[in-house]
């Protein structure tokens, strides 16, 4: 899922000057619903506003953080990342892979009291099929859907599909009530109605989300907090002081500049992992100057990744040349590119811009997006390149990355366990996240290739030569794989920190 690119800190770095990259002081903003939590009310942060509670539509993060709770999902992630039961209590897999049957739980409700069953089912995943859906190209391999029965779904496939039961346990597998989505239309995505353990409430924009627990939910025991208040809040150290006054009782996210005075602070428990995400700069290949290959070239050589991770991740993060990080078995340690301004000026000369050029970055308007924007501005300006910098809020940010309405954007993507989802929908041609506007049949053949074996082995050759064949081509350039840092209150119990980054808030109490 699509994130802010919002590296946390900014230090002198060798031959930058700390002047230069020194942000705005930016005013906290109050928050209507910010207050010290009484019992049974849970203040989240998040490192910004959502766009939208639509799984069909949702191509961000910070959704995923609000839908994870109000959804139930087919499948689920365990802490280990191991695919388990949710609404599916088990599953058979026959025709060579090509079938998939799904055996559903009995006895489950939509929160407005609709049943949850086959045709439910059936109804989310035609949804997240349609052209339209963020969702369109995990599914394509789904040739038919058929109910036997009112509990049981059988899935035909195309071709078998690896990541099919990884896919079934993130969005496409979120379970919408149908009658909801047919009654709000294209209004769905600011009143949802799941399955899941905390019912949608409110949501005033740039302010906050407001669930409260589902009392009908069919797991036992959970939630076992009335009530969960999201705070968008884009500055990570405003949102950490926020935490340590009690205001919050968790965040999303710790800037790696805060990282040791959270450890120190015996109020608070700090949690870290590797991240299944990357970071980078996404490129309009379709726009001047980024539609001549030798210019998205020069951006790779232009930037120093090692200087990136020291001075905004403080060494915390990998660099990365690909969209598959080391968490992944699709990871390849081989694969480098050089920093090299020499490069970068001749590929420059190729292209006819011997004497310079200019574009414009978009970013997420907040002071440390800022700030790593204008180091990269000056790395860039070493070899002739002026990029002018646009911050925007996320929403609009994300509005014009889908409409590809952009020269270059600093986005990121938060990652799944199973490397297809990191990569097919960005890179093959017409992708329902490619907005990259590039396109290349022998790429779109090795991602066709390996999702349609079981051998990590094998899969892992067609996406080592996939991501070769990208780094040349140059619709991204990849800067690193940061880890996932949350924190909590030690008021919080029965927090459990997952790889992937998503706060399953039903089994938290407030001590």
């Amino acid at each position: 899922m699509l994130f802010p690119h919002r590296p946390r800190a900014l230090l002198a770095a060798a031959a930058l000057s700390v002047a230069a990259l020194a942000a705005p002081t930016v005013p906290v903003q109050a928050h209507a619903r910010l207050r010290a939590s009484p019992q049974g009310v849970l203040n989240v942060g998040l490192q910004s506003d959502i766009v939208t509670m639509d799984p069909s539509q949702s191509s961000a993060y910070v959704d995923r953080q609000v839908m994870i709770n109000i959804y139930d999902t087919l499948l689920q992630f365990s802490p280990r990342m191991q695919v388990e039961p949710d609404l599916v209590t088990r599953w058979t897999i026959g025709d060579g892979g090509r079938r998939y049957t799904l055996y559903l739980r009995h006895g489950v409700t939509f929160q407005d009291g609709t049943p949850f069953d086959a045709q439910a089912v059936i109804f989310n995943l035609d949804r997240d099929r349609q052209p339209s859906s963020a969702r369109a190209s995990t599914l394509k391999p789904i040739v038919s859907l058929q109910a036997v029965g009112r509990y049981e779904v059988v899935i035909q496939l195309s071709a078998p599909y690896a990541p099919l039961l990884s896919v079934l346990a993130g969005r496409s597998g979120m379970m919408c009530s149908p009658a909801a989505v047919q009654r709000e239309g294209a209004s769905y995505g600011s009143d949802p109605v799941g399955t899941g353990p905390f019912e949608f409430v409110k949501w005033v924009r740039n302010d906050y989300i407001e669930l409260r627990a589902n009392p009908h939910y069919w797991r036992p025991g959970v939630p076992k907090v009335a009530e969960v208040v999201y705070h968008p809040i884009p500055d990570p150290t405003t949102e950490l002081n926020a935490l340590k006054t009690g205001e919050l009782q968790i965040v999303d996210t710790l800037a790696a500049k805060d990282l040791a005075s959270a450890k120190a602070d015996p109020g608070l428990r700090v949690y870290e992992s590797p991240g299944l995400g990357w970071v980078g700069i996404y490129i309009n290949t379709k726009a001047a100057p980024f539609n001549n290959l030798d210019v998205r070239r020069a951006l790779q050589y232009a930037i120093n990744r090692a200087v990136i991770d020291r001075v905004i991740y403080y060494n915390t993060a990998t660099v990365a040349y690909t969209q598959f990080p080391p968490a992944q078995f699709a990871y390849d340690p081989s694969l480098t590119i050089p920093y090299s301004p020499a490069t970068a000026r001749q590929l420059l000369a190729q292209a006819g811009y011997a004497h310079g050029l200019s574009f414009t970055m978009q970013g997420d308007n907040d002071p440390v997006t800022q700030q790593e924007l204008q180091l990269i501005q000056i790395m860039l300006k070493q070899v002739g390149i002026d990029m002018n910098i646009q911050l925007l809020d996320f929403g609009t940010l994300l509005g014009n990355e889908l409409k590809e309405n952009y020269q270059a954007m600093a986005l990121g993507w938060s990652g799944r366990v199973d490397p297809d989802e990191n990569s097919y929908q960005f890179d093959v041609t017409g992708g329902s996240l490619n907005q990259t506007g590039f396109g290349n049949a022998t790429i779109d053949g090795y991602l066709l290739k390996a999702r349609t074996y079981t051998s990590e082995i094998v899969r892992r050759s067609y996406y080592w030569a996939a991501a070769r064949l990208l780094d040349y081509y140059s619709p991204y350039v990849f800067i690193a794989f940061p880890p996932d840092f949350k924190a909590t209150s030690t008021r919080v119990q029965g927090f459990v920190h997952y790889p992937d980054g998503l706060m399953r808030l039903w089994d938290v109490s407030l001590g």
